[in-house]
């Protein structure tokens, strides 16, 4: 199985757990929030989540070091160059959504990401 480095933009419940779930499927993930401190705080609750599995001896120590050593907390979307999916998780705002997007592909620098998936969902 190819591991893909996953970008994640927004650090809420949904943004955090997209990052759980594909750091402990083997991939690294690189996570990126607007708000200052936000990125480094759901890391900090998903290995508080990561932890409950230890405790309950479902993973072990090793494995919740690895999962959390593959979670990687960037200070801006340049960070995000070299993803192979970057997905967004910020407010259902069309016009922010937008907005992000222009962001993402002024600061994608195509020789380095040139078949990099940008994924939303707006209802």
């Amino acid at each position: 199985m190819v591991k893909e480095i996953i970008g994640v933009v927004g650090a809420g419940a949904m943004g955090r757990g997209i990052a759980q779930l594909f750091a402990q499927s083997g991939h690294e993930v690189r996570l990126f929030d607007a708000a200052l401190g936000a990125a480094q705080a759901a890391r900090e609750f998903m290995l508080g989540m990561i932890d409950r599995q230890v405790a309950k001896g479902t993973i072990d120590c090793a494995t919740r070091d690895a999962i959390g050593d593959r979670v990687t907390i960037v200070d801006g979307i340049a960070g995000l160059n070299g993803c192979s999916i970057v997905i967004e998780a910020i407010v259902e705002d069309l016009p922010i959504k937008q907005a992000l997007f222009r962001q993402l592909e002024d600061a994608s620098d195509r020789k380095c990401w040139p078949d990099c998936i940008f994924s939303t969902r707006f209802r």
